[in-house]
């Protein structure tokens, strides 16, 4: 494997399970809002944005198992693979905040705007290294063998 490669891989890898990290942490760091919405029973129940973070913390722990799995990674078909799932999530996060799957508070000034644009700068930065890494997957030298 070129080593310049190796290097960048590595940087990637490392850069990527900091942004996961950072982005799980930060859930916690920017809790959404803590409302409740009262039914026409008389009950009361958290609001989309509770269920939205929720949603996010499973993703973000799949983030980091497979940002850090990069590590041990030597084949550019599982580097590819794994900058690919990187990609997915990132892409899944991201969507999860938006009212197509579950969404966030209407009312602007409520926390979970917050922690959504915060959520999305970092699966932003999350899909941008993975589409470098997998870009530079295949970036090994070939040697023949012989015998």
């Amino acid at each position: 494997m070129d080593p310049l490669s190796s290097k960048l891989w590595r940087i990637l890898a490392g850069l990527a399970t900091a942004l996961s990290l950072i982005l799980l942490a930060g859930m916690f760091v920017f809790p959404p809002c803590s409302g409740l919405i009262e039914t026409a029973a008389g009950g009361s129940v958290p609001m989309k944005c509770h269920w939205t973070f929720r949603a996010e913390i499973p993703v973000a722990v799949l983030l980091i198992l497979v940002s850090a799995g990069q590590f041990f990674l030597k084949e550019p078909q599982l580097r590819r693979l794994s900058s690919i799932v990187i990609i997915g999530l990132g892409a899944a996060g991201i969507v999860i905040t938006t009212d197509a799957v579950i969404g966030i508070c209407m009312k602007e000034g409520m926390a979970c705007h917050t922690t959504a644009l915060f959520c999305r700068i970092i699966y932003g930065l999350l899909i941008l290294a993975a589409g470098i890494q997998l870009f530079k997957a295949d970036d090994v030298q070939r040697h023949k063998r012989t015998f």
